[in-house]
């Protein structure tokens, strides 16, 4: 041997355990994580799903009070231009007619429709028509503008006895739900509007609003 050569290291020796005492989980401790797991992931999903129906019924309405608004924006436009306002049957389908020649010549009258789509769940929209044609409303009519989608309600504009010393007014009473399958999500919006170009009723009692053809 070389004296200058250094000594081999002893290798350390490592005990083995057996296998019955090697550390691990039972089955019935991985059942139990499994139980605790699921119901925290049945809380998670629960609380989930809540949150994202409640987000999809507030987007509804916003919808549907979106439509509403506009539709009235638009309906209060052409009733102070009107003289004059029936609520009548336009064509098979219940609305309102104004007259409007006082503010345009060229558009004697002006008439809003409730068409129906759909018997059950009730489903209407609402036209904006300038024809003075047959058909008003309908399919031909090439100046039916639609303003309003998923309305739920068929009476939406009424004109009643005028009040003796005021201007005509029309009621609206608009109901939308974007959902057709619940009622939950529907929005109504009620105004009365005054038809500004209108004669004030002189006679005591009141007055019957006038006919528009």
């Amino acid at each position: 041997m070389n004296p200058a050569s250094p000594m081999p290291t002893p290798k350390k020796m490592t005990s083995v355990p057996p296998p019955g005492d090697q550390a691990g989980y039972t089955f019935v401790e991985l059942l139990a994580v499994m139980l605790i797991l699921g119901i925290v992931l049945a809380g998670l999903t629960t609380a989930f799903m809540s949150g994202s129906h409640a987000e999809l019924t507030l987007n509804r309405r916003f919808q549907a009070q979106q439509q509403a608004r506009l539709a009235i924006d638009r309906v209060r436009s052409d009733v102070h231009c009107a003289s004059a306002a029936q609520a009548q049957t336009i064509n098979t389908y219940p609305g309102v007619k104004l007259a409007t020649a006082g503010c345009s010549t060229s558009i004697p009258t002006i008439s809003w429709c409730e068409v129906p789509v759909s018997a059950s769940p009730a489903h209407y929209q609402l036209y904006r028509s300038t024809s003075t044609a047959a058909g008003v409303c309908g399919a031909t009519d090439a100046t039916r503008v639609l303003v309003a989608d998923n309305l739920t309600n068929a009476s939406v504009f009424t004109t009643s006895t005028i009040p003796q010393f005021a201007l005509q007014s029309i009621g609206i009473n608009l109901t939308i739900s974007v959902n057709p399958n619940a009622t939950n999500d529907s929005y109504a919006l009620n105004d009365t509007i005054v038809a500004g170009n209108s004669t004030r009723c002189a006679t005591a009692g009141g007055c019957t609003p006038p006919s528009v053809p």
